[in-house]
């Protein structure tokens, strides 16, 4: 643990930095912040914390924060009102904010996606439906939906939310190496920057979620911002959500929503194609505002996609093989699988196959495939 005079040196330069009334706010909101994710409120006086809080809230950086904060304000109170359901604490909204700045399209080199930024194995495991026509990552609402039941399964295995945090990170393995190594899971012993028991990226993680929630609970940093409104973002919900059956057009739903298809899209963003999955047994979500909800149940008349553009049905032949399919359509033996439903990859002489035809090069130069 750092030593004490330095704990004490760090607060004394964040008194003498801000006025007593400014400081009085920034350490309420710690406290309330470091409390909500079981950090002792000592810590509050970590050096790195402090200089990384400072760059937060000024300069282009800050700015971006603020913008994404706004452009967020769609989802923030359906993950808010998600997160106090199961009895998580709503500042984990922080850990989306640091993975992708509340954006439905973010994708990282490591294949991320979504405002949790969730890998496609993790995605699967936890339910959320990943193909060539859909990807259940950067739907906001079922990825939350994912993301808590990760984050209930950390915290059950660890104890302390801000280990449920560190694990979501870097893994629930090279965490339970790390609190092995250090012979503690406390904060300030995994977080020593001498000793480094837990990855650069996660120690900065960490003190960047709490950095942000602390600002956005500052009101005297809201105020100067004129943003005192984001106090109180969480109190209503925006959006409503509606089933329809696969294979209906975007553009029917926008139009009888009264909204442009490009701001459908917006909270629709799991959707590849400016279509549904073109699978008429199956239902899926679509994401409306809640003041263009009569106007679609008054105005929706749905308009089908011609499915032929888009599948393929094909009889296997003797010598058939899924690897010869996949490369004749030029798609993917696992999309094939995939709508399907086969497990392997035997297939039998006579078995009809459905070649989903979305990503073929073939299908998009020769019928016009509008993907996105």
């Amino acid at each position: 643990m750092q030593n004490i005079l330095l704990k004490l040196l760090c607060i004394a330069m964040f008194i003498s930095l801000s006025n007593a009334s400014f400081y009085e706010n920034r350490f309420s909101a710690s406290q309330t912040i470091l409390s909500a994710f079981d950090i002792d409120t000592s810590f509050q006086a970590d050096v790195n914390l402090f200089e990384l809080h400072n760059q937060t809230i000024s300069g282009e950086r800050w700015e971006s924060f603020l913008n994404s904060f706004d452009r967020g304000y769609v989802y923030i109170p359906i993950l808010k009102q998600m997160l106090s359901d199961v009895g998580i604490p709503q500042e984990f909204l922080y850990l989306a904010m640091a993975e992708s700045e509340f954006s439905p399209r973010a994708y990282s080199p490591k294949k991320a996606s979504g405002i949790w930024q969730i890998m496609p194995s993790t995605g699967r495991q936890l339910g959320l439906r990943i193909d060539d026509f859909i990807d259940e990552r950067r739907d906001p609402i079922k990825s939350t939906a994912a993301a808590v039941k990760y984050l209930k399964f950390l915290y059950n295995a660890t104890g302390k939310w801000y280990l449920a945090a560190m694990a979501y990170n870097c893994g629930i393995g090279r965490l339970q190496r790390a609190i092995k190594e250090a012979g503690s899971d406390d904060v300030w012993v995994l977080m020593d920057e001498n000793k480094k028991y837990i990855p650069a990226e996660t120690r900065n993680y960490i003190r960047m979620i709490i950095s942000m929630g602390v600002a956005f609970n500052d009101i005297s940093i809201l105020k100067n911002e004129q943003k005192e409104y984001f106090l109180n973002r969480g109190a209503t919900s925006t959006l409503a959500s509606i089933k329809l059956s696969g294979g209906v057009s975007l553009e029917s739903i926008a139009k009888g929503a009264g909204i442009s298809l490009k701001d459908l899209k917006q909270y629709n963003r799991q959707f590849k194609y400016d279509f549904l999955p073109p699978f008429e047994n199956t239902e899926f979500d679509v994401y409306l505002p809640y003041e263009n909800l009569l106007s679609f149940k008054q105005n929706f008349k749905p308009k089908k996609i011609d499915l032929k553009k888009y599948f393929v049905i094909y009889m296997v032949k003797k010598g058939d093989s899924l690897y010869g399919i996949s490369k004749k359509y030029g798609v993917s033996v696992n999309s094939i699988k995939a709508a399907n439903k086969l497990n392997k990859t035997l297939i039998s002489v006579n078995q009809k196959l459905i070649i989903p035809l979305a990503n073929s090069k073939y299908t998009i130069a020769n019928n016009s495939v509008n993907g996105r």
